[in-house]
């Protein structure tokens, strides 16, 4: 995608989110905060297309934990773009050794969370009930270690 189309595509999804986020529903939205808002929408795009690729990696015969490594390493890069430029505005390449990082981390609490779940439950739910949780841990460390937002009072 050029330089041009990439950024009115941009900047209408910066138009979306920001009437979904004021005026949408009378405002309801509002007090969730707007970047965790973007970062809800990008990741529910790039969760869908990461849980199609756990869900065929399991029906090939692919263990869980090996489906969900897969599922991380092909969604780093596209998610670093994503998530970077759209939700937090940064296109600083330099961090993507931190965001790899964060990648690891979660990838690392996501796998025992799974174990523990899916003694109890198929490998299908168990990961499906992970994504929310594993999301806003992700966002929280994007925003204060990543990506480096400060702390508003």
């Amino acid at each position: 995608m050029n330089s041009v189309a990439f950024k009115k595509l941009r900047a209408t999804l910066s138009f979306c989110f920001h009437y979904l986020h004021k005026k949408f529903l009378f405002g309801i939205f509002k007090k969730i905060d707007e970047k965790f808002f973007k970062f809800l929408f990008v990741g529910f795009l790039n969760t869908v297309f990461s849980y199609f690729l756990y869900a065929l990696f399991i029906t090939i015969g692919l263990i869980p934990n090996i489906a969900l490594l897969l599922q991380y390493i092909f969604g780093v890069l596209w998610n670093f773009k994503t998530t970077g430029t759209i939700v937090f505005q940064n296109k600083d390449n330099k961090l993507i050794f931190k965001f790899i990082a964060s990648y690891i981390f979660t990838f690392i609490i996501n796998s025992i969370l799974l174990k523990v779940l899916i003694k109890h439950i198929n490998e299908y739910l168990a990961q499906a009930i992970l994504i929310l949780p594993i999301a806003f841990l992700s966002f929280i460390i994007l925003k204060y270690w990543v990506f480096k937002t400060k702390r508003q009072n």
